[in-house]
């Protein structure tokens, strides 16, 4: 049997997929995953196969080949194409409204548990689709000569992320990094290369070398974004900063322990509070997080 594997568009999205590939390849199914992240992380997941994501008029042709699909559905078009094609599309719905997508279909469909991280959603999916006990492990293998957490004092801060209305401010993070500076950390920003110089990150060319620098590093702090679920799935305790507890209930890094830090639960009530959501966060708030943080084995 060969299966596509279909992500999001997200770097923690492809990792949180790998979670339903390592499954079917547990169950000796040819698999192929469509990522656009995952190939620059194909030395961390060596007996995988991974390839880009298809472009809307490639979809006929480039699935052909698969006998089913796994797909993650995150309602763009491409999602809507691949859903309606004439083989079985195993569908994974972070929500799912009938109106929109229509009923689920027994055995196909997926709904996930909001009170459940990702991981364990895309878990449990792949083990109720493919009856079998499944696991978080998706595969990552470290790098031959990394020293998991070598960097003991060494904190990774991720400033930025895809959507800037889940960023926490910039004056805010500036201010937490001097502050941990000041308590004896080795707080260091890491930034995609277009964004290096504003914040002073060393730079990172490849999602590999990424990857390296959070896996020596000793705990990662960060909006909710890729290199939160990077650093979680190599065994680094995350700090993850986010719009709403509802939110980052789902979307937290699930591998390894870490914190979740939202705006107090009223502000999701006012509109312009839920807006405003990073001035409801304080510094202290999050230093008095990490502590929480540090203390995770």
């Amino acid at each position: 049997m060969k299966f596509a594997v279909v992500c999001a568009g997200g770097i923690g999205d492809a990792l949180l997929m790998q979670i339903a590939s390592h499954h079917l390849q547990k169950l000796q199914v040819d698999v192929t995953t469509f990522s656009n992240h995952l190939p620059a992380l194909h030395e961390w997941f060596p007996k995988f196969h991974f390839t880009p994501q298809p472009s809307i008029d490639q979809i006929e042709e480039l699935f052909a080949p698969f006998d089913a699909i796994v797909l993650q559905h995150d309602n763009t078009p491409k999602a809507k194409r691949i859903r309606s094609l004439p083989k079985p599309v195993y569908t994974l719905y972070g929500s799912h409204l009938i109106s929109k997508h229509g009923p689920l279909r027994p055995h196909l469909d997926v709904k996930f548990d909001p009170e459940l991280s990702m991981a364990d959603n895309i878990r449990v999916a792949a083990q109720t689709l493919f009856p079998a006990r499944a696991t978080l492990v998706n595969g990552f293998t470290p790098l031959s000569g990394l020293v998991h957490r070598r960097h003991a004092r060494r904190i990774a801060i991720h400033p930025t992320s895809t959507l800037p209305a889940k960023n926490w401010l910039k004056a805010s993070f500036l201010e937490l990094r001097d502050k941990l500076a000041k308590e004896g950390w080795d707080p260091v920003f890491v930034a995609p290369p277009e964004e290096a110089q504003e914040w002073g990150s060393p730079l990172f060319p490849t999602l590999s070398e990424l990857a390296a620098f959070l896996y020596e590093s000793a705990f990662f702090i960060g909006n909710d974004s890729g290199p939160g679920h990077l650093a979680s799935n190599g065994g680094i305790p995350t700090l993850t900063i986010g719009p709403s507890l509802a939110h980052l209930t789902l979307w937290r890094p699930g591998w390894h322990p870490g914190v979740i830090v939202h705006p107090p639960r009223w502000a999701h009530q006012f509109k312009l509070a839920k807006e405003n959501w990073r001035f409801f966060i304080s510094v202290n708030h999050i230093i008095k997080q990490f502590k929480k943080l540090t203390a995770i084995k």
